[in-house]
């Protein structure tokens, strides 16, 4: 049977570029009818924390990933959790360390750190020379005499091939010379390092899939040295392209958001993110975009993950958020939108109203939390108009139209009965029409050049709201 993992490092938040990690190989499970485990792994104990583990699993599951095997819901190949399987990884250290694939090491950092400078004076990149690797018993006692906690690197012996078959990358070829020397496996206060219990945990956990970033291909002819020194089966891997920026950077924050619980505060579709992020280096056969997931899993290939960098487009995904909203049935709409304009005091007992304007402006909307931006011009009786509308409503021709209104409405020949017609009985007034009529008249009632049709945000003011804020704007403009 085919099992797959996915496994995160619960040292803050779910990275979009791990989320879309997560999304693959749950295409990949649905495709196969595969096991999917969810891992954690937090042998960094100084930043790991409960809190973002609880937050990765939360965002994980309002993407709509369900695993089968994880630290929440067990399993027989658990414990899921790093930091409860050392007895387990100690077991393999003492198996490497007698049978000579690992030593100790007590070099310290200072060392180590004048190694490299030597290196770098030389042009040259940092290789461990196995300073340890033949130290004498009497040696040893001597350096934990001194105070030094050892270190436990693994022997990379040289003239050794690697092969990786990735099912992504095609064969790639590492030679044992070439990988840094005899790397650390367990640090000297105990605690063991990724490279060497990932590949113990994949292979324990019957793990038979490897999907990951790229950023782990130079770490993978590691893995399986390990993997050969301890007779263990390596999986197969796929190491997909790394996301990038718009500038062809790697992506980081400062192109914008990238976890993936503030797509979820500011009111992104957890369907919107998923279908954006599982067609990030691939294209279905029609070309299609908006895609069911049911779509994606009968389409999605490994094979089909493009070599090159996929560019996360903040733009289009928000654009695919928005065809996602639209598409939404009202009542799922206004569910959605409601505690964002509760927490922005927008509120009324008048739900029936409130739904009606949520329905003129949801087309305007392509996250839930624009909602806040466009309501506001159907609450207040006053309108603070934006730089645009501002300028315009400050013209000589737009003061014209301001003072027809006033009169017209404090003269009471446009009353509530028939103020609908506001807009025309000024045309009839100054004789102005099309664009020098209509958008400071749109200006005057809402503050903005642009949003909902006239005719329909004007009776969802109601007339009393309609006249003060014309009576607001002429003691703006013109008294």
């Amino acid at each position: 049977m085919m099992r797959v993992r996915f496994a995160p490092s619960p040292t803050g938040f779910l990275h979009v570029g791990n989320a879309r990690t997560a999304v693959l190989n749950y295409l990949v499970k649905k495709k196969n009818n595969a096991a999917y485990i969810l891992r954690i792994e937090d042998t960094d104990t100084q930043r790991s924390t409960m809190e973002s583990e609880q937050s990765i699993l939360s965002d994980l599951k309002w993407l709509g990933i369900q695993w089968d095997e994880g630290p929440d819901c067990g399993g027989k190949f658990g414990p899921y959790r790093q930091s409860e399987r050392f007895d387990i990884y100690r077991q393999f250290t003492e198996k490497l360390l007698i049978t000579g694939n690992a030593y100790h090491c007590y070099c310290t950092q200072e060392e180590l750190d004048a190694m490299r400078a030597k290196a770098a004076e030389h042009n040259k990149p940092f290789v461990y020379p196995g300073t340890c690797r033949h130290l004498s018993l009497e040696q040893k006692l001597a350096y934990e005499h001194q105070g030094r906690k050892p270190t436990v690197r693994f022997r990379v012996n040289d003239g050794i091939s690697i092969v990786v078959n990735d099912h992504i990358k095609g064969k790639v070829v590492f030679s044992s010379e070439n990988i840094g020397g005899d790397f650390i496996i367990v640090r000297s206060d105990g605690i063991p390092v990724y490279n060497y219990i990932v590949i113990i945990d994949d292979t324990l956990m019957n793990i038979t899939h490897v999907i990951r970033g790229e950023d782990h291909l130079p770490n993978t002819p590691k893995q399986m040295l390990i993997a050969m020194a301890l007779d263990l089966p390596a999986p197969e891997y796929a190491h997909m392209p790394l996301l990038l920026g718009p500038d062809r950077t790697k992506l980081s924050k400062r192109h914008g958001i990238t976890s993936v619980s503030i797509y979820r505060e500011q009111g992104y579709l957890s369907q919107a993110l998923f279908n954006y992020l599982a067609l990030l280096g691939w294209t279905t056969r029609s070309g299609e975009e908006i895609v069911s997931i049911e779509e994606l899993v009968e389409q999605f290939e490994l094979s089909k993950i493009g070599k090159s960098p996929a560019i996360f487009d903040f733009q289009k995904l928000k654009w695919m958020n928005s065809e996602y909203l639209k598409n939404l049935p009202s009542e799922q709409v206004y569910s959605l939108f409601y505690p964002y304009l509760e927490k922005a005091g927008y509120t009324t007992h008048d739900t029936g109203w409130l739904n009606s304007v949520i329905d003129t402006i949801r087309g305007n909307c392509q996250i839930a939390s624009d909602i806040v931006s466009e309501i506001a011009i159907f609450f207040g009786d006053t309108v603070e108009p934006d730089q645009e509308a501002g300028e315009l409503l400050s013209q000589q021709e737009s003061k014209a139209i301001i003072m027809t209104a006033y009169e017209l409405v404090t003269s009471n020949e446009v009353n509530e009965h028939n103020y609908h017609q506001l807009l025309n009985a000024i045309k009839q007034k100054t004789g102005l029409k099309g664009k020098m009529l209509f958008m400071p008249f749109r200006a005057m009632i809402t503050g903005r050049l642009h949003g909902p049709e006239l005719d329909k945000i004007i009776p969802l003011l109601g007339y009393q709201r309609f006249k003060k804020r014309i009576e607001n704007c002429y003691q703006r403009f013109i008294n």
